[in-house]
C-alpha cells in the first residue's frame, strides 16, 4: 500500500458506478429528490442555470461546469432559459454511505474554467454524451466513474470543503493513519497506534483529527467497519465470517456495536435491505 495515496483504498473497496439519465437540452425545471446513498452530477455544456438545494439558493452556473451533490441532497435545477446539460447518479458500493460523501455539502458549483483536471474530463465526456457514435452509453458511463474520481482529486487538492475526509486526506500527517484504517480494518487500532503512525502525539493527534473530520479516530475507524460489515451482509456473508475481518474478536462484538451504531441489529438490518 502506498501511505500517501489518498483515494485508492477507498476507491477499491467502494468502486464508484455510474449512469446517464438525460442528455439534452433543459427547458423545464429539473427536480432532484433526496436519495440516501446516490449522489448526482450535473455536467453544463452551454446556457445558464440557477441551483437551489434544500430550498436554499446556491447560485447561477452560466458557463461550462458541473454541478456536484455527493450526498443526493434534494435539489432544484432552473435553466435560464435553457441549458444543454448531462445529468447522472452515482454510488459507492450497494446502498452504503462511503465516508467521502458523508460531510460534503449539499450542493457543490465547479466552474471548469477554475478546474484544469476537470476541464479536460468535462471535454470529453460531453463530447461523448452529445454524439452519435456507437456505444455511447457505454462510453459515457465508464467516463463518469473516472470523473468521480476527479472530482474527489480536486477537492482535496483545493481544500474546498473545510471539514470532512477530504480535508483529513489533505493532512499528509493524518492520511497515513485513515489509510491504513482504511486498507487494515482488521487491525487492534488504538489511539496510541494510530497516532504513531501518524507521527504525532496522542493529544495532537486526536485534535487534529476531530477539527478534520468532526469526528474522534476511533468513531471513523467504528463507522468505516460497521460500512464495511454492511456490504459483506448484503451479499449473504454470515456475521461469524465477518467479524474479524472488520476488526471485532467474536461475532458478538460486532452485533452489539453494530446495533450501537445502526440502531438495529445486523439480521434486522440485512432484512430491511431486502425489503427496500
Amino acid at each position: 500500500m502506498n501511505p500517501l495515496d489518498r483515494l485508492t483504498p477507498l476507491l477499491e473497496r467502494f468502486p464508484p458506478t455510474a449512469r446517464v439519465f438525460f442528455a439534452h437540452v433543459l427547458c423545464n425545471r429539473f427536480e432532484g429528490h433526496a436519495e440516501s446513498t446516490k449522489g448526482h452530477i450535473h455536467w453544463l455544456k452551454s446556457g445558464a442555470v440557477e441551483v437551489v438545494a434544500d430550498g436554499k439558493a446556491v447560485g447561477i452556473l452560466s458557463s461550462p461546469g458541473v454541478i456536484f451533490s455527493p450526498r443526493g441532497s434534494a435539489h432544484t435545477l432552473i435553466p435560464k432559459p435553457a441549458a444543454e446539460i448531462v445529468c447522472a447518479e452515482f454510488e459507492f458500493g450497494q446502498r452504503f454511505r462511503n465516508p467521502l460523501t458523508l460531510v460534503t455539502p449539499g450542493v457543490i458549483l465547479l466552474p471548469v474554467a477554475d478546474a484544469p483536471e476537470i476541464e479536460v474530463v468535462h471535454k470529453l465526456l460531453m463530447d461523448e454524451a452529445f454524439s452519435s457514435r456507437c456505444g455511447k452509453s457505454f462510453g459515457v458511463n465508464q467516463l463518469l466513474q473516472y470523473f468521480v474520481l476527479v472530482v474527489f482529486r480536486y477537492l482535496i487538492r483545493t481544500e474546498t470543503i473545510p471539514t470532512g475526509i477530504t480535508k483529513a486526506l489533505a493532512d499528509e500527517r493524518l492520511l497515513r493513519a485513515i489509510n491504513f484504517m482504511h486498507a487494515e480494518p482488521e487491525k487492534p487500532w488504538t489511539l496510541e497506534s494510530l497516532a504513531e503512525v501518524a507521527g504525532m502525539s496522542r493529544a495532537s493527534f486526536a485534535n487534529h483529527f476531530r477539527e478534520a473530520t468532526q469526528a474522534t479516530p476511533i468513531e471513523y475507524l467504528t463507522d468505516w467497519r460497521i460500512t464495511l460489515a454492511q456490504s459483506k451482509i448484503i451479499n449473504g456473508v454470515a456475521i461469524k465470517a465477518i467479524a474479524k475481518d472488520v476488526g471485532y474478536a467474536t461475532p458478538e462484538a460486532l452485533t452489539r456495536v453494530f446495533t450501537k451504531r445502526v440502531g438495529c441489529s445486523p439480521k434486522e438490518w440485512r432484512d430491511n435491505q431486502r425489503q427496500g
